[in-house]
């Protein structure tokens, strides 16, 4: 830039009312400056604009700043003209991005603070905040930069304690093209998308529900080996009527939310899978149901109409599960960081850490620890506002797929 030229910033803070940008653009193009960024926004009827000129003679500057001022004056609004010393944006020193979005009841001042305190003292800028949603729901989502490569971990890591002391429900996720541009979601059934164990009920079903619950709740916890576990279960209910398969699948309660959520992604195009360590006979009535695109699960065996007590085939356990969603996405042609995973337990884990996006929901500590997301609220379609759907979005997406639960939306 020449030494008789310079870069300026404008800022006008206004009630907002149309024709606000174009009458100050008017001034910026007598003065004969050319605009390299303009942002704006409007909060609570507020405009907040800032226009970065470069260019400007240096001659009719103060020209430009008078003008300016005495037309907001006028207006009744603040207009500040003052020189910007860099030859960058003033964001591109943040340039390493992730949004952190945020879900609650409430949110009290001294919680901001709190989490703002978190990422100053790492040295984090906040570059945006937005509110996705004021309902009983609280959705908020904070754009954060850093100078240096940072990970989701460390964001994470960082705001345990915050997450703990204001029970809130926290997803960070790197800010990238993939964020909002996810194409398959692969959901755990049991504890999931099922608000059950299936293999629990079967259990209740065959006199040996006790010992069966004991098991699941060891391997789910990450306490013992998980095929071991499946194994000594199904030994338990060797003899079920096959026909209790069949009662028991047409009394399955879904997890709230389950079935608006299914309605929603199959509007908006996912595709939808259930990879579960459950048993492939009650996935498959599931996946017919509510028309989903995939289900795979443990195949039980039954002879002469009852449960042997032994498996078929491959046992689907944490490495199965990563294996069937890296094949999925493979062969829909999408990027592992256009998936979702969604599971709460032990077996879980290696899935959630290969999508672009893992969420432990109401899930054991050991996954939420190492999961990229956590919800531990009792409805499914809060998923949504962690691919960047705001309340506005959901009411008319509800409306569109006439979901049957909307009523019970937040």
């Amino acid at each position: 830039m020449s030494l008789s030229s310079a870069q300026l910033h404008v800022h006008i803070a206004a009630q907002d009312r149309p024709g606000i940008l174009a009458e100050a653009l008017t001034f910026i193009v007598q003065a004969g400056c050319n605009v390299v960024d303009i942002k704006q926004f409007v909060f609570n009827g507020l405009l907040n604009l800032s226009i970065l000129l470069d260019g400007c003679d240096q001659s009719r500057i103060q020209a430009l700043r008078d003008a300016l001022s005495i037309y907001a004056e006028n207006m009744d609004f603040k207009a500040t003209v003052y020189p910007w010393e860099t030859e960058v944006r003033p964001d591109a020193p943040y340039s390493h991005r992730s949004v952190v979005t945020l879900l609650c009841d409430s949110m009290p001042s001294a919680g901001f603070l709190e989490i703002t305190q978190i990422f100053a003292e790492l040295d984090i800028n906040i570059l945006r905040i937005e509110q996705l949603d004021s309902g009983d729901v609280h959705a908020l989502e904070f754009l954060i930069g850093t100078r240096e490569v940072h990970s989701s971990e460390e964001v994470l890591n960082a705001l345990v304690k915050f997450k703990e002391k204001y029970g809130v429900d926290i997803a960070v996720q790197e800010e990238t093209f993939f964020r909002r541009n996810k194409r398959l979601i692969v959901l755990d059934a049991d504890m999931t998308f099922l608000q059950c164990e299936v293999i629990d009920e079967l259990g209740k079903l065959a006199g040996v529900g006790k010992e069966m619950t004991e098991i699941t709740h060891k391997a789910m916890g990450g306490e013992i080996d998980f095929e071991s576990a499946l194994r000594k279960r199904v030994k338990l209910l060797k003899g079920l009527p096959e026909e209790s398969l069949h009662q028991l699948s047409n009394s399955l309660p879904l997890t709230p939310g389950a079935e608006s959520l299914v309605n929603i992604l199959k509007h908006l195009g996912y595709k939808i899978a259930l990879v579960s360590g459950g048993f492939q006979f009650f996935i498959d009535k599931i996946c017919d149901n509510y028309g989903l695109d995939y289900g795979v699960a443990n195949q039980l065996m039954v002879e002469n109409g009852r449960v042997s007590g032994e498996l078929e085939g491959q046992v689907i356990d944490a490495e199965a599960k990563e294996r069937t969603l890296v094949s999925l996405a493979e062969k829909e042609g999408f990027s592992l960081r256009q998936v979702v995973a969604v599971g709460d337990g032990a077996n879980d884990i290696k899935m959630l850490a290969r999508a672009g996006l893992g969420i432990a929901f109401n899930a054991k500590p050991i996954v939420q620890r190492q999961a990229q997301a956590s919800i531990n609220q009792s409805d499914l379609r809060l998923i949504l506002y962690f691919i960047g759907i705001n309340g506005k979005d959901l009411n008319e997406l509800n409306e569109l797929v006439g979901a049957s639960d909307v009523q019970s939306w937040p």
